[in-house]
């Protein structure tokens, strides 16, 4: 049983590799992504030969953690910890998450890698959509990715709403269509970009979380976790 990495093909061009070469703190950032999948990839690997309750991580950069200083004050990072506190076990956990991942991505690679490693979770956490909001525009056609993505998910999964409280748009189209999709299929949703301000919260690239923000990610998560009585 075995994880394959798990990569967006790299395009010859793109934003943000142009953003890297205009702006030092895009390429400090950028310059992490390659070194933080490598560092999931060796966890996964590690997780596969262990026992214990078994959490399944799914989404993008924010869930590799990148902008934080380690993987140690990510999200993920955090959450592990608190759930062997909590439940006095060593919880397992196995990151999927893709830099630059959308909710194509999500189905089309990172759930069919769950089954096909035969991974049983008690727990399944996704934190996605912020790709798709800054990089395509067809509405559509993101909230189609959106609905298949939750129809894929496994029930009792938790799924972060995209940010943003804006009554239109596609981050409302998005959070709209989470809230129709959900309950049919038992997803709990939540909110993990519910901060108290966006002042200081972000990596040099001004687009990932820091380590402060990555907290809040966890706490939100935490408290969904918690108000559903998962802990």
């Amino acid at each position: 049983m075995t994880i394959p990495p798990l990569r967006r093909e790299q395009r010859f061009f793109s934003l943000s590799k142009l953003g890297g070469v205009v702006s030092d703190g895009i390429a400090a950032v950028n310059s992490t992504i390659e070194p933080r999948a490598q560092y999931w990839d060796e966890w996964n690997r590690e997780t596969l030969s262990a026992e214990g309750p078994l959490w399944v991580a799914l989404g993008d950069s924010v869930t590799q953690g990148i902008g934080s200083t380690n993987p140690s004050t990510s999200y993920v990072s955090i959450v592990l910890n608190r759930l062997n506190m909590r439940t006095g076990l060593k919880w397992r956990l196995v990151n999927l998450s893709m830099s630059g991942g959308r909710f194509a991505d999500v189905t089309n690679y990172q759930l069919p890698t769950m089954e096909q490693a035969l991974l049983k979770p008690d727990l399944v956490t996704a934190i996605i959509g912020s790709n798709d909001v800054m990089w395509r525009r067809n509405s559509p056609d993101i909230c189609t990715d959106a609905e298949r993505m939750v129809q894929d998910l496994p029930s009792g999964t938790f799924l972060s709403r995209v940010s943003g409280s804006q009554k239109k748009g596609r981050r409302a189209q998005i959070n709209s269509v989470f809230e129709e999709s959900s309950t049919a299929k038992d997803i709990n949703l939540f909110s993990a970009w519910d901060w108290p301000t966006g002042k200081e919260m972000w990596a040099e690239d001004r687009f990932h979380p820091n380590d402060r923000a990555y907290k809040y990610i966890a706490n939100n998560l935490w408290r969904a976790l918690f108000e559903n009585r998962r802990f």
